[in-house]
């Protein structure tokens, strides 16, 4: 009679780390493969993403579309970008941490993408986040949209948490002048469609 061993405790929590690591990259490729669709029909191009350490920042990808805001030469050039982020390991989903993050995002953009392709960069940010999305996250986004960075070109537009294994977002947009920065209002009305988000109930 053959004598079955039973996994160690680490073997097991390997072995279940992996299966979760599996699971979550494909979800988060079928997620891009969305985004990538819908962002391209639009005229942006994919540029590769960035890894920074410390703060930590991982940008799995950029798109990136020309908007003219005037004719004047150089000072009438924008750059409308949408960035596909994990959410860093150091925020959770306060609204102090979100400002941080916010705030780091945009300073990545801001150096990623010189002055000369547009002084303005019109900001979306997609934030792939582990922490559950509950009924306050979209005021509370609204609040962070809502600040000012100082001494940088980026105008965020668009701010998008979304938990793919529980299939929700949580999102706030602002407008845009003459409606040019279109990103945030295409990819709600395509998110909206694919995960479930929180709807405050009606007094009747």
């Amino acid at each position: 009679m053959r004598r079955v061993e039973q996994s160690r405790p680490n073997e097991v929590e390997r072995l279940s780390f992996l299966v979760l690591e599996s699971l979550r990259t494909m979800l988060e490729d079928q997620f891009i493969e969305l985004i990538d669709s819908l962002v391209r029909a639009g005229g942006s191009i994919l540029e590769d993403g960035e890894e920074f350490r410390e703060p930590p920042l991982v940008v799995l990808r950029f798109y990136r579309r020309r908007v003219s805001l005037s004719r004047v030469p150089l000072f009438g050039k924008a750059q409308s970008v949408v960035a596909v982020v994990r959410q860093p390991a150091d925020i959770d989903g306060t609204q102090p941490a979100q400002v941080r993050f916010l705030t780091r995002l945009a300073m990545a953009a801001n150096g990623r993408f010189p002055p000369w392709r547009g002084l303005v960069i019109g900001l979306t940010a997609l934030v792939l986040t582990p922490d559950p999305i509950g009924p306050t996250d979209d005021a509370m986004l609204r609040a962070v949209l809502g600040i000012r960075l100082r001494r940088m070109r980026v105008v965020p537009f668009g701010l998008f948490r979304v938990n793919l294994g529980q299939e929700a977002i949580a999102m706030a947009m602002k407008s845009s002048p003459d409606g040019l920065f279109t990103e945030p209002v295409l990819l709600a009305d395509a998110l909206c469609d694919k995960f479930g988000r929180y709807v405050p109930l009606i007094d009747l």
